[in-house]
């Protein structure tokens, strides 16, 4: 597989992330209970939805290549664990509640967004890379600071036994989700 292949199929990795996390943390924004969640939400998953954007516009344009088809899950646990959220939350009798979503969010998913910058910008520095490293760099804030609001909002949702339990059953889920494959 070439460089260009392998950058390719990362950019679409991250595209597929952030057009996911775009859908799940619009999808919940209106189910939150706590007004601040709402917010939150909404005003992140925009930032997905723009840098999902962002990502396929930095797909190299090369019929050749065929780049948007590498549109897609960046590795099969991602693809497992938002297939549980799904499930989750398509079941009637889920009560998925604020602790919930937020620990999905920023236990989960969003840390492991991170990863997958740092590990895509661990592998940039060469000729040509310079738009894609401060596309990188503009997520990789964008990201740190949503996870770290996003920690505050799930900090104040766990205030009792209850909601601390449901937390850490969403993360063991997503947690097991990234293990199975």
């Amino acid at each position: 597989m070439s460089s260009l292949d392998a950058a390719s199929r990362r950019l679409g990795g991250l595209a597929w992330v952030s057009g996911e996390l775009f859908a799940i943390e619009g999808r919940w924004a209106a189910t939150m209970s706590d007004p601040a969640a709402v917010e939150h939400l909404a005003t992140h998953s925009r930032h997905h939805g723009w840098h999902r954007t962002l990502w396929i516009d930095a797909l190299p344009d090369s019929p050749a290549l065929g780049a948007t088809g590498h549109i897609g899950p960046p590795d099969p646990g991602w693809e497992a664990a938002v297939a549980c959220l799904d499930e989750a939350h398509a079941d009637p009798d889920a009560e998925l509640d604020d602790a919930h979503r937020l620990a999905a969010l920023y236990r989960g998913l969003v840390p492991r967004l991170l990863g997958l910058l740092a590990d895509f910008g661990a592998t940039l520095g060469g000729p040509g890379d310079g738009a894609i490293e401060r596309i990188v760099g503009l997520a990789a804030q964008d990201v740190a600071a949503d996870l770290h609001g996003g920690q505050r909002l799930l900090a104040a949702t766990l205030g009792d036994l209850e909601a601390i339990e449901q937390a850490a059953a969403t993360t063991k889920m997503l947690d097991q989700a990234f293990r199975t494959w």
